[in-house]
Parts: C-alpha cells; structure tokens; sequence
C-alpha cells in the first residue's frame, strides 16, 4: 500500500469515528459537557471530510441525480434565512441561524458522498449500543436497580435522573425510537445471518428500550413506539398471511386507545391543559389575522409570535416556563413555525424534505425510510426539529439513508 493510501485509510477512518461520536453525542444535549466532547465530533467528522474531499478529488465524480438534487434542498432549506435577511431583524438571527448550520453542512457533504466504509449497519448499532448503555447507567447507577424495581413511580425516579444526565424527553424518545427502527430493520434483513447471542441480544433490547419509553413522561414518544412496535408486528405478518395482516391493522384503533388510556399524562384534563395546544392557537390566531403567505423571515416570526405566545397560557405555566429564564418560547411546531418564517413555500420546502426519501431510496430499504420520515414528520409537530435541537440527527439520517450502501440484506437472498 502506497504512502498516500495509508494516510487516505486513516482519513477515511477518523471520518467514520468522527460521525459515530456525532451519534453518541447527540443523545446528550442539555448535559453540560467539555467543549471537545460538547463540538469535538463535529470537528473531527468535518475536517477528516474536507481532507478527504481533497485527496479523493470527489469534485470529479460528481453528477446530478434526484440524490444530489435532495440534498441541494438541504441547503436551500438553510439558505432561505440569509434570503429573507435584509427584510428581516437582528433580535434572534444569530441565535437561530446558528441552530441551523447543520443543514448547510451535511448538505454540502451529501452532494459529495461519504466514504466507503460506512455502512448502514454501524449507524443502528451505534444508537442502540449508546441508547442501551444510556438506560444502564440511568437505571444501575443514578437510580439504583432496587429502587427502581421497587418504587411505584418509577417514572418520576427515571425522569429526574435523565433530565439531570441525559436530555429531555423529546430528544431521549426520540433516538430511544429510532433504535427501534434499527433493531427491527437489522433482525428483519438478516435474521438468518445472526449468530443467536445476537438474536437474542437484539431481542432484550428491543423490549428493554420499549419498557423505558412506557415509562417516559413524554406522550409523544410513548405513542411513537406503540405505533412502532405495532407497525413492525404487522410489516412481519403481512410477509407471511396477508389477510391476517389487514385484521390486525383494524385492530390498531382499540390498540392505541387501550395502551394510550393507561398513560399518566393521556386524561382529558392533561389533554387540555397542555401548554403546546395554547402555543398553537396562538400562532394559529397569529397566521389567520396577518396571513404572512410569504412570512417575515426567521427572526421576525420569533418577534412576531412574541407578541401572541402567552395569550392562551395559564399563568401556572407562564411561571412555570418563565422560571427557566428562557431566551425565547417558540411554537413548538416546525410546521406552524415554518410557515410563520417563510411562509406557503418555507412549508411546501419543509414537507418534500420530509417526504422525497421515502421515493429516492430503493425499493428494499422504502418501508425503513417511511418509518424514519414519518417519525422525524410526527416529531415536528411538537416541537422544532429541522431547525432545532435534532437538526443534525435528521441530516446523518439522511446521509446514512440516501448516500451509504446497504450491508443489511434481504431475507430472500440468502439462497444465493
């Protein structure tokens, strides 16, 4: 091997253990960590990308394909901010811009590809693997296994101890799902290829995850993972009796409403106190009187909805939320947000991000992609997430969906 391709492998190789911190790190966001484990990965990721952008002389592969034209879109989704910026204020603009430079970043770097070594299999893996060792520590040694079997409200014990070590419900839930999908789509593809310690290990994970998200506080995330472990119950029979496939899918109504009604946060009176429901008329009331079709640009909008935030909100949640000394309180909702920055064509830009992939992947892989979009779409409606705190997930998804080969293989081609 020449000089040259030992420093391109060790390259290639820091680039692959630069994203696998990415999506270890982005498990722990409201923790306060060291600057180099808070930025470090991002660091290590994009630098090693450019390094090997340069050596790989990848400006001389590139061509246009839908592939390419998706991640473009990525980047105009970033760019509509500095369009809208003479017309816009200052109050928040940095703030905001600043949440969403992932978009331009990843995007830049899925016009170009990643290299070869990543493989889809090392993205699930590395979110279950963290998202198992998460609940470990929070369980054995925050909590106290003892204490936690033995409390009745081992939800509120669980709560406390991640909100202190790990992130806050929205973003815990999350990944918790989305290492779901990845275990479900990894035994689905190659069950007959796992060893049974693999098996067997994937099978407690799946159900250890499952009982932690049953346990959250989190509404959202608890429904997520039923309609997951649902979905994924009905995607394995419909392979093997179609018929009984579709009985168990009209049974998913009385499913949904049996799991959901047990839930501590799911009574009527929880219902309607929600604060996100006040949020939402509010900036509901706010579009239907201004009809900003073409919004007011991102840091207008935040002013805007200023105005209007707490004119629903009771003044036990008004407390409650102004307690945190927040820099601002915004809709919690990408869409509703969306359409107040940039208005009918911020949101029609917002929904082909989330819907192209499900028709750019290949055939094998549209059912994961559908999974994955529906969830980070569903996400979206209770709070910010492509210009929020998941921004950078939703974009290595994206990567790992649309650019990075496929090592999980169908059951049927195991004759071959």
């Amino acid at each position: 091997m020449g000089y040259m391709k030992k420093i391109l492998l060790v390259v290639n190789i820091l680039n692959l253990l630069g994203c696998c911190w990415l999506l270890v790190k982005l498990l722990f966001n409201y923790v306060g960590t060291p600057y180099i484990l808070e930025y470090g990965g991002f660091y290590l990721f994009f630098v090693t990308w450019v390094v090997e952008f340069i050596l790989e002389k990848r400006w001389k592969r590139w061509q246009w394909n839908y592939t390419t034209g998706y991640f473009i879109l990525l980047i105009v989704f970033f760019l509509l901010s500095i369009i809208y910026a003479p017309f816009d204020s200052e109050v928040y603009f940095k703030h905001l811009l600043e949440k969403r430079y992932a978009l331009f970043g990843f995007g830049i770097v899925g016009l170009f590809g990643l290299n070869k070594y990543y493989k889809l299999s090392y993205c699930f893996n590395v979110m279950i693997i963290t998202s198992i060792l998460t609940i470990c520590y929070l369980v054995f040694f925050r909590i106290g296994f003892v204490p936690f079997i033995t409390f009745p409200e081992r939800a509120i014990l669980l709560a406390n101890a991640r909100i202190a070590s790990v992130n806050a419900h929205m973003g815990f839930n999350l990944y918790l799902n989305l290492s779901l999908i990845g275990i479900w789509y990894i035994c689905t593809h190659s069950w007959h290829r796992l060893p049974h310690w693999k098996r067997y290990g994937y099978g407690a994970a799946l159900l250890v995850i499952f009982y932690i998200l049953s346990q959250s506080e989190g509404r959202s995330g608890f429904l997520a993972s039923i309609v997951l472990m649902f979905s994924f119950i009905v995607l394995e029979i419909w392979k093997r009796r179609k018929i009984l496939g579709l009985l168990v899918v009209l049974l998913l109504p009385f499913i949904l409403f049996a799991a959901s009604s047990h839930h501590a946060r799911m009574s009527t009176d929880k219902l309607h106190s929600e604060p996100r429901l006040m949020l939402w008329h509010a900036a509901v009331e706010k579009i239907e009187d201004d009809k900003p079709v073409f919004g007011y640009g991102m840091s207008r909008a935040q002013e805007e909805f200023d105005k209007v935030n707490m004119k629903y909100i009771s003044e036990e949640y008004r407390h409650y939320w102004l307690s945190f000394k927040p820099y601002f309180i915004d809709t919690h909702n990408q869409y509703l947000q969306t359409f107040l920055e940039f208005g009918i064509i911020g949101l029609l830009l917002l929904l082909v991000l989330y819907t192209a992939p499900v028709f750019l992947v290949a055939p094998k892989r549209r059912i994961l992609t559908v999974l994955i979009c529906g969830l980070c779409a569903y996400q979206s409606m209770f709070d910010m997430f492509i210009t929020g705190q998941f921004c950078p997930l939703f974009c290595l998804l994206m990567l790992f969906l649309l650019k990075v080969k496929d090592d999980v293989q169908p059951r049927c081609e195991s004759g071959k």
